[in-house]
């Protein structure tokens, strides 16, 4: 199936869905990608992996402190740090993705917030094509939310 779009070039993408790993493989996994890719020798690409053992992944800049590595480590996950910024994320049982993309691609121009809607707008319709149901968070929770936990407060277009 060929999809066009009015606004912007068509582009060849990589797909990798890569086995579950754990979180330093995964975080490590995704910045080889983004390396090759910045350097124009990879496309673009939607990355879909998993997480083993379960992991809390911490934003670029949130404190350690934040964690109870102790506690994680007795429960058996693992503690990583994320190249990309937000909070702190448990990764169990789901199915996570990365999307790499370079930064002179217009699909990302005008800033991060229209950037993020633009590929939440692509995402989402990627899983309306395959069939797969999906939910939009509601804007009101993230105005409310201040936990140290990501998905506590939904960002604007997911």
């Amino acid at each position: 199936m060929m999809l066009t779009t009015d606004s912007y070039p068509l582009a060849t993408w990589r797909l990798l869905h890569t086995p579950p790993a754990d979180g330093a493989t995964n975080m490590a996994v995704d910045e080889a990608i983004l390396r090759a890719v910045a350097a124009g020798k990879s496309p673009p690409t939607l990355r879909l992996y998993a997480w083993s053992p379960p992991c809390l992944s911490l934003g670029w800049s949130q404190p350690v402190a934040d964690a109870d590595r102790e506690a994680l480590r007795a429960a058996g996950f693992d503690l990583v740090r994320r190249p990309t910024g937000g909070r702190a994320i448990l990764h169990a049982d789901e199915l996570t993705y990365s999307v790499i993309i370079p930064q002179d691609d217009p699909r990302v121009q005008g800033g991060v917030v229209t950037s993020y809607r633009r590929l939440s707008a692509a995402l989402v319709r990627g899983l309306e094509l395959l069939g797969v149901a999906h939910i939009v968070a509601d804007r009101r929770a993230s105005e409310t939310g201040v936990g140290s936990v990501c998905f506590e407060v939904p960002s604007d277009y997911e």
